[in-house]
């Protein structure tokens, strides 16, 4: 199988010493699975909405079984000048153009954005988490929750505080594969029995 993953520096792994990700983790040991990471820092739903099509195009084929995964949502968030990068709207909208154009080529899944250190980013990322979810619903795409869980433990919070503000270590992202990789939806999306 071919998994493509786009979305931001979550999604590559910023921060991670071990530089898996937690997509790198979650797949740790599926060596029949061939992983392109197309997490680029920075970018936001904007960013991907623009770019995911051609950059699917070379990866994709009809003899092995192919998936798409989508998490973004952390710089749609992050405030330029006082205001979001990217506004709730259009961050929807850029959502469901890549939801939709990519489950017209393969099974699609979305990750939902983690949490941020920032406060009123991570306000902010929570609504857009809401959102993101009840879109996935509706085009009844599989989407995977992460923001409670890693918001409520504190991991996540607490190794990006030591870093960055922003993106956690190695706990943080394995803690994210731990959730992502035992829920039914990315079993099912994987694979897995």
């Amino acid at each position: 199988m071919r998994l493509i993953a786009f979305g931001d520096s979550m999604v590559a792994g910023a921060g991670d010493p071990d530089h898996l990700g937690w997509i790198g983790r979650a797949l740790a040991g599926r060596r029949a699975i061939t992983l392109y990471n197309l997490g680029v820092r920075r970018e936001t739903s904007a960013d991907i909405a623009a770019r995911w099509r051609a950059e699917a195009a070379p990866r994709m084929t009809d003899e092995e079984p192919m998936r798409i995964v989508f998490s973004f949502g952390a710089n749609d968030c992050y405030p330029i000048n006082g205001a979001p990068r990217v506004t709730q709207a259009e961050s929807l909208k850029n959502a469901q153009a890549v939801l939709k154009g990519a489950a017209m080529l393969c099974p699609v899944l979305m990750v939902g954005p983690p949490p941020m250190a920032d406060p009123g980013v991570s306000a902010r990322l929570e609504g857009l988490n809401e959102t993101f979810k009840l879109l996935a619903a509706r085009l009844k795409i599989p989407f995977i929750d992460v923001f409670q869980p890693l918001a409520a433990d504190g991991l996540w919070r607490n190794e990006a505080l030591e870093w960055d503000g922003a993106h956690p270590g190695a706990g943080g992202y394995q803690r994210m594969a731990d959730l992502v990789s035992a829920h039914p939806a990315w079993r099912s999306f994987t694979l897995v029995d």
